[in-house]
């Protein structure tokens, strides 16, 4: 019997089509989930793990510059701790290693764009986003954001709660990455609350978007550019108060 696809046909083209046109170099999808086993473990469930891992298949292979790289989470903590992973299914955007360099070397320079869960919807657009940022080696964010991230000198963690159906969550995603991708002490985590119930009790969301920086500072809604860029220098430049101070 064949399998459903999870992206739809008429998807699976306009996606081919703006890969083919947008792409430039080579990127890697390294995705961290359950692989299938005859043992149930409790604490490993991950309901959506098979599903995620299908449309991410799907999605690599609509180009030939996409790679995708299946790791076992829990088989494999060291990989997930090199990449900050801690929950699945969990998705690493990268460009494509540098044969001739050593894991170490890239990973001193590897930004860290994270999508936790099954990016559908409106986040499937933010990752093709990322994707053709990565490529491109260039941000959308514009010429005086990148200036000033260039200040950042101490380490900015990024959470953005989102759902597949919200658009206003799209537009703050898009800039956590894009911000992650300008400065390597900032690392990026788009995560899809629904998908975590216990993360999202244990931060008492009430609805999406909700971006957190560095745990201390919370905002409710969208953000721009100007507004993310500031709070991301307060938190991470040295010499600069913390957000929200």
């Amino acid at each position: 019997m064949t399998q459903q696809s999870v992206i739809p046909n008429l998807q699976k083209a306009q996606l081919k089509r703006t890969l083919r046109k947008d792409l430039k170099s080579e990127v890697t999808l390294r995705l961290f989930t359950r692989l299938p086993s005859p043992i149930t473990i409790p604490g490993r469930e991950c309901p959506t793990c098979p599903q995620t891992q299908q449309l991410i298949e799907e999605l690599t292979g609509l180009s030939a510059k996409l790679h995708l790289e299946v790791i076992d989470f829990f088989a494999e903590p060291k990989a997930a701790r090199k990449h900050g992973v801690t929950r699945i299914p969990a998705l690493v955007l990268l460009p494509l290693q540098d044969s001739g360099a050593s894991d170490d070397i890239v990973d001193q320079i590897t930004p860290a764009l994270r999508f936790y869960g099954m990016p559908l919807g409106y986040q499937m657009a933010v990752i093709i986003e990322s994707i053709k940022t990565i490529s491109r080696k260039v941000s959308p964010l514009s010429m005086d954001s990148r200036k000033k991230l260039r200040q950042v000198n101490q380490p900015v963690h990024i959470q953005v709660m989102v759902t597949p159906e919200e658009e206003n969550c799209a537009g703050v995603a898009r800039l956590a990455h894009a911000l992650a991708w300008e400065n390597h002490c900032i690392s990026a985590d788009l995560i899809e609350i629904r998908e975590f119930p216990a993360l999202a009790r244990s931060i008492g969301i009430q609805s999406a978007p909700l971006t957190v920086i560095n745990e201390n500072f919370r905002l409710a809604g969208p953000a721009g550019e100007t507004f993310l860029v500031e709070q991301v220098l307060q938190a991470g430049a040295r010499g600069l108060q913390g957000p929200g101070n």
